[in-house]
This record gives structure tokens, C-alpha cells and sequence, in this order.
């Protein structure tokens, strides 16, 4: 008797373990086809707004997946998609010498960025979330006639530039104790 339950017992836990294995297998197929949209959306995107014939954007899943230096300069941009920001390798973003107002608050999710170039844009503010940056070695906000800091973004950049960070910015408008 103590046989037939403890094979009940792992037929059960064997069919309970197929179970999970296809539930895991069908959440897989679709985090997979997921990822392929905001991928796919942002291929669009940039095939539509990159103008600059020397913009080397990836052509590959993988390679996006992968790029570690981005350049997007001199392309008229006046906005970027949140889905740019799910490039989580990147470490050096160069963004200057586009017509961008704001950045989205995804932008903290590049956590391993140690170069970001703004320079010459017409940013009002940078979001909140920029301060996520912990990385960062160098940050150009110059040239942003618009741009206004928040208290909270001041000792933030003064924080960093204390750490030896290269913070390009207008002197004339924001005193990092220089």
C-alpha cells in the first residue's frame, strides 16, 4: 500500500513538472515575442527618423542587443523613443546637435552609461530619474538655451563632478562650484 501511494506520489509530480515546463516554455514564446515588438518598433523608428547617412544604427536584433556606443547626432530628432532606453549595455550615448525638448524618464535605465552628449539641443529639463546614472563619466548639457535644474539635479551634477566626473555645461547658467 505505502508502494502504490508513493507512486501515485510521483506520477503526480512528474505531470506537475510537465505542467511547469510548458507553462514556462509558453511565458518564454511570449517575453520572446514581446521583446521583438519594442525591438521591431524600434528598428521603425529609426529607419523613419535617422537621417544622418553616417548614424550607424545596428541592423540586427543582436547586434542592438549588444551595442555598447550609439551615436544619433545631426539627425533632427525631436524626440527619442522609451524603447531606446531598454538598451541596457549601452555605455556612451551621443545625442548632440538634435532638437530634443525632453528625455524620457527611462533614461535611468542605462546603467551602464559613462558618456552622455546632449550638447546642443533645446532640453527644458532633464528628468528625474538621469540621477540613476551612477556610471557616469562624462555628461554634456551644453548649449541647452532652455534647460532649467531642479535643486535635486545641482547636487546631483556637483556630486559627480566631486567624483570626477566631466560635466560640460554653461557656466554662465549653473555654478557647480567651479
Amino acid at each position: 500500500m505505502y508502494n502504490n501511494q508513493l507512486i501515485i506520489t510521483n506520477q503526480n509530480s512528474k505531470q506537475a513538472l510537465i505542467k511547469s515546463k510548458k507553462l514556462l516554455d509558453i511565458t518564454k514564446k511570449l517575453l520572446e515575442k514581446k521583446d521583438d515588438e519594442w525591438l521591431i518598433f524600434l528598428f521603425n523608428w529609426a529607419r523613419e527618423h535617422i537621417i544622418q547617412e553616417r548614424t550607424l544604427f545596428p541592423k540586427s536584433k543582436e547586434e542592438l542587443l549588444q551595442i555598447k556606443h550609439l551615436s544619433l547626432r545631426w539627425n533632427r530628432l525631436s524626440y527619442l523613443p522609451k524603447e531606446l532606453f531598454n538598451l541596457t549595455q549601452l555605455e556612451r550615448l551621443e545625442l548632440n546637435n538634435n532638437s530634443l525638448e525632453t528625455l524620457s524618464d527611462e533614461i535611468g535605465n542605462l546603467k551602464n552609461l559613462k558618456e552622455l552628449n546632449l550638447n546642443i539641443n533645446s532640453l527644458k529639463k532633464l528628468p528625474k530619474e538621469i540621477i540613476k546614472l551612477k556610471k557616469i563619466e562624462i555628461l554634456n548639457i551644453k548649449n541647452n538655451k532652455y534647460l532649467e535644474l531642479e535643486e535635486e539635479h545641482l547636487l546631483w551634477l556637483k556630486e559627480l563632478k566631486i567624483k570626477g566626473c566631466e560635466i560640460i555645461h554653461d557656466k554662465y547658467k549653473f555654478n557647480l562650484g567651479e
